[in-house]
């Protein structure tokens, strides 16, 4: 069975596209509104996934006595 889940790392992949697509043109000016809007949410969820990632490694870090 195909895998059909969304990573992280598609997310991010999905994140390069829509730079890469609006970097080409291929969205009207009336759209690039939405465009940038999803985008903005994009990169803050991936930040923020970024960081909670970041703590845990931190956490686990302190409680081994690395």
């Amino acid at each position: 069975m195909e895998n059909k889940e969304i990573t992280i790392a598609d997310l991010g992949l999905l994140k390069k596209i829509i730079d890469l697509a609006s970097t080409r043109g291929a969205f009207r000016a009336a759209e690039m509104k939405e465009v940038g809007e999803v985008y903005d949410k994009l990169t803050a969820f991936l930040e923020a996934v970024v960081a909670q990632a970041k703590a845990q490694e931190e956490t686990v870090a302190s409680n081994t006595g690395e």
